[in-house]
């Protein structure tokens, strides 16, 4: 009896169905039921991925609005980023702290203001695209299953409704009795199919917000990373030119 299954014992009537199905309508499930583990474990890391950086988000601008003004609250500020990565903002300060700056007055102090704006945005760019690429990991693949899901299980639907149809030529009557439990059966991989389906689309949905709210982070910063630069950069240029007319009084 099917009812003696452990299946049909834990899920009742749609257990049964699952258990008196045919074989290619197992096969379906098992392949839904596969693809519903590795969704759930994209969306449990990356959601515990990207409240942990929110989290940490929060902890950077906290230190980043207090140890802003002056180079010792820079040099404070990178050493407490280079302690804690979980935020893409640290990586992205570092980027512009620990090896454009440094870049800067050693090498190109005397290049073209715009020039060297320009080196800064797009070595900026580049460490916010690499953050972006990290944190958008498993999402696509969230994407095409939440696709997929779906038409595996209208595949199975559409294979048992066959198999209804060559039923009731092989009996010759169409009452409820005979293509009931048929279509019952086609129908459980479309409902498999939805199962895995719409949990897949809502983490995908808040993945994405996540990560556009990262990116529009590293935007902002990016940009006061950029003011800090050009600040500093007419400090410098002020100095020199004090100091050359201070040469040319001497003179």
């Amino acid at each position: 009896m099917l009812s003696t299954l452990p299946l049909a014992n834990i899920m009742g009537d749609f257990g049964e169905i699952i258990a008196g199905s045919s074989p290619f309508a197992k096969f379906i499930i098992l392949v839904l039921f596969i693809l519903s583990v590795v969704s759930w474990a994209v969306m449990v890391e990356r959601y515990r991925r990207l409240t942990a950086a929110r989290k940490a988000d929060q902890e950077f601008w906290s230190f980043f609005d207090e140890r802003m003004d002056g180079d010792g609250g820079l040099e404070g500020l990178a050493q407490w980023c280079e302690e804690d990565t979980r935020s893409p903002l640290t990586e992205v300060f570092l980027e512009y702290y620990r090896r454009f700056r440094p870049t800067w007055r050693s090498r190109l102090a005397g290049a073209d203001e715009e020039l060297a704006r320009g080196l800064l945005r797009r070595a900026l760019d580049r460490e916010a695209t690499r953050q972006v690429e990290d944190l958008e990991k498993g999402v696509s693949w969230l994407a095409t299953l939440s696709s997929v899901a779906p038409f595996l299980g209208l595949l199975g639907t559409v294979w048992g409704i066959m198999g209804s149809f060559l039923q009731i030529g092989r009996q010759g009557t169409a009452t409820l009795d005979a293509v009931g439990p048929g279509i019952a059966e086609a129908l459980v991989t479309t409902v498999c199919g939805l199962f895995v389906a719409i949990p897949a689309v809502v983490g995908y949905n808040w993945l994405v917000r996540s990560v556009r709210h990262e990116e529009s982070e590293m935007l902002r910063l990016m940009g006061l990373l950029e003011d800090h630069f050009a600040l500093e950069t007419f400090t410098v240029e002020e100095r020199r030119q004090h100091r050359s007319a201070s040469v040319g009084e001497l003179s």
